[in-house]
């Protein structure tokens, strides 16, 4: 009797975690920026809200049609999710909100 696991091999459950760590990511990048205010990108001194919306809507639809998690457009679609909640984000919240002093 063997023993396997039934999700398959080890890579193909790292597939599936890097997969779903990336949908969540450009998830919740496109809602927070779909959320905000257009003027508070221009008062970020980032780019405009249809420009990131753009992106995060296209890396979303490319992610889940024709992309795999480690091809070539997962990972423009992972880093464009990263640059949106590390550097935009905070900015836009500071903007909004005031800074958090």
């Amino acid at each position: 009797m063997s023993l396997t696991n039934p999700l398959g091999s080890m890579a193909d459950l790292v597939l599936i975690v890097v997969g779903i760590a990336q949908l969540a990511a450009l998830l919740f990048a496109l809602t927070h920026a779909v959320r905000m205010r257009t003027d508070a990108f221009a008062a970020a001194g980032k780019q405009s809200k249809v420009f990131w919306v753009s992106l995060l809507a296209v890396s979303l639809v490319l992610r889940l049609t024709i992309s795999s998690p480690l091809d070539l457009f997962g990972i423009i679609a992972t880093i464009a999710a990263i640059v949106y909640i590390v550097d935009v984000r905070p900015a836009i919240n500071d903007i909004l909100r005031g800074p958090r002093w």
